[in-house]
């Protein structure tokens, strides 16, 4: 059994989308998928997207081609943008709870990023639930019970409450990394050194 690393995020943020292509890379790390609403993360915390300040929104598609070369993952931003993810989440909520995720979560992240599809428009979700084995009908009507509304709502309350204020946010236990640029943290903190010493332990 590995550590088990928690894996906060949301299809709506292309920097959740870099994160994910690189958690298999993560030797050692049991990854727990959890979907969260970014809006009402940076609602409850004061955060703004960075595409809303403009010196950061110039810089964002450098350093986002900058990762994705990186990376060698296709990647093409999406003109419909922001979009509203809160059915697309809940659909991978249902995916989860039936056994289907990881053909879920790939298509749906794929849809945003790769090709520039709306993940507000059900009848998206529809065919990227029957794209990945579900019955389309039956999964859109799934994704308004009640326990998915409220399994999101505890996901996204509960990273709000543990410190996360964006996307990717990463639980190691009871510390946090949060973005695409923290992997080499995370490792270390999976596999401490051979001398026993804790790699986030700040020296006097």
């Amino acid at each position: 059994m590995g550590k088990k690393l928690e894996f906060f995020y949301d299809y709506v943020s292309v920097y959740s989308y870099l994160a994910d292509s690189q958690l298999k890379t993560l030797d050692g790390a049991d990854i727990v998928y959890r979907p969260m609403l970014l809006g009402a993360v940076m609602q409850a915390t004061g955060n703004r997207p960075p595409g809303t300040v403009e010196a950061k929104r110039r810089y964002l598609h450098a350093d986002i081609a900058n990762w994705a070369r990186r990376y060698a993952l296709p990647l093409t931003m999406n003109p419909l943008f922001p979009q509203n993810t809160l059915n697309a989440l809940r659909l991978a909520l249902l995916a989860q709870r039936e056994g289907t995720f990881s053909e879920v979560h790939r298509r749906l992240f794929d849809a945003m990023w790769v090709e520039q599809r709306n993940l507000g428009d059900d009848s998206v979700l529809a065919t990227i639930a029957g794209e990945a084995g579900l019955d389309p009908d039956a999964s859109m009507q799934a994704i308004s019970e009640q326990s998915i509304k409220d399994q999101l709502k505890a996901n996204t309350d509960e990273a709000i409450a543990r410190g996360a204020f964006g996307a990717p946010t990463f639980f190691l236990g009871d510390r946090m990394f949060f973005g695409n640029d923290r992997f080499d943290f995370i490792r270390e903190a999976i596999r401490p050194s051979i001398s026993g010493r804790d790699p986030m332990t700040v020296a006097d």
